[in-house]
């Protein structure tokens, strides 16, 4: 699948208020990047905070968790999550590149703008989805 088809894909099936507006994507075996937009609307920023909306922890590990689904072969049961780090805080109208690593059975997250690091950590999944013919 190409790069602007699995945009397409992933813009429809992740078409909501709940999710960042995915702008580019780019993918190769074990990796991908998506450059999304943090609208000013999104519902996770509803009362949180009421002076200064901001993107909480727990709904950036949502988002890369349930992409990384989509993305790689991994199995729905989520397990834990290590090494978690969140640095900067994530406000609307920000553009942020959001980095998913595969392996075996982890996906790495990276939520990142040019050289500033927003959040970090390693999402580790019960085992590979068996593999549908």
């Amino acid at each position: 699948m190409t790069d602007v088809n699995l945009l397409a894909q992933l813009r429809e099936q992740f078409s909501s208020a709940h999710w960042p507006r995915m702008e580019n994507i780019s993918r190769d075996q074990d990796q991908c990047v998506i450059d999304v937009y943090i609208a000013h609307d999104m519902h996770w920023l509803e009362g949180h905070f009421p002076q200064q909306p901001v993107v909480a922890g727990v709904v950036q590990t949502h988002w890369a968790g349930e992409l990384a689904k989509a993305l790689f072969n991994i199995g729905d049961e989520f397990i834990r999550i290590d090494n978690l780090k969140f640095q900067q805080v994530i406000l609307p109208g920000q553009h942020l590149q959001l980095t998913l690593s595969f392996s075996s059975t982890t996906v790495k997250f990276r939520y990142s703008q040019n050289d500033t690091l927003f959040s970090e950590g390693k999402l580790v999944f019960q085992g590979q989805a068996p593999v549908t013919q």
